[in-house]
């Protein structure tokens, strides 16, 4: 089912492309034909370029923006629970057996010796390098792998601290709802929530939610049927390649987008 689920985003995405290009190859050939091919040639190098850029940086999944919401709420939930570290407990019991909870942090425990620190930072203000030193001098022992759960952190953090020996996982809020809560399936309960008016960008958002790809592709496919029986006037190729384009932006909104941490803690 994934694998007929990529190859259908693929197709689709690949047709928006490819009658953008033709509505427009055929207004400046006036042939449908040469429209056709060309219109498949380019789609199919477009295509190749995609997915060698995409295999480059790394598979991304998106963030709905419901999720985005969800994982900012949580965020502040957490932040006005005294007794958030027991939450982190319950997740990692869900998955692992020998887990440890200490008074900021949590410990998961392998076979291997190779435990995993969880340390949920919740706070506000971006998490910092002296905060990273601070936590790994909190430690009486050596750690072999330390996750630091915050709201977000200094640009340059998450590459600074790979010099570091141990190695050090920082996610932000959507990361953390994504990585953790998700692919644990298991979500702190939300009871406090900002209070945040929509802004441009969330009107944007809407505006270009994959929920929308649909009724803009299928506005557009109606306007390019037509054109094979009516001649149409460069009024209508501009309407119908722009909806393809907000098809396209709607169905692949990079807004949010972060990258899957395998097998966190």
């Amino acid at each position: 089912m994934k694998t007929l689920s990529i190859i259908f985003q693929v197709l689709l995405k690949s047709s928006i492309i490819f009658l953008i290009f033709y509505i427009w190859l055929k207004y400046i050939f006036q042939s449908t034909w040469l429209a056709l091919v060309v219109s498949f040639v380019i789609t199919l190098l477009l295509e190749l370029i995609s997915t060698y850029v995409k295999r480059k940086k790394g598979i991304k999944s998106n963030l709905k923006i419901k999720e985005k919401e969800d994982a900012e709420n949580m965020f502040f939930t957490l932040s006005r629970d005294e007794n958030r570290v027991d939450f982190f407990f319950k997740l990692a019991k869900t998955r692992h057996n020998n887990v440890s909870k200490f008074k900021r942090y949590i410990v998961v425990h392998h076979k291997d010796e190779q435990d995993v620190v969880l340390y949920p930072f919740i706070k506000y203000q971006n998490l910092k390098l002296d905060d990273v030193i601070d936590v790994l001098n909190s430690f009486k022992k050596p750690i072999n792998k330390l996750v630091i759960l915050c709201n977000d952190s200094d640009k340059d953090l998450p590459s600074f601290v790979k010099n570091f020996n141990q190695e050090i996982i920082i996610l932000n809020k959507y990361q953390t709802y994504l990585s953790l809560y998700k692919e644990y399936d298991y979500y702190p309960a939300i009871t406090e929530r900002q209070k945040t008016k929509n802004s441009y960008k969330q009107y944007l958002a809407m505006a270009f939610n994959r929920s929308k790809t649909k009724g803009y592709l299928f506005a557009a496919v109606i306007l390019v049927l037509s054109s094979f029986f009516v001649k149409f006037n460069i009024y209508y190729y501009i309407i119908s390649s722009l909806l393809l384009i907000f098809a396209l932006i709607s169905f692949i909104n990079p807004i949010y987008n972060k990258k899957i941490i395998k097998e966190l803690l």
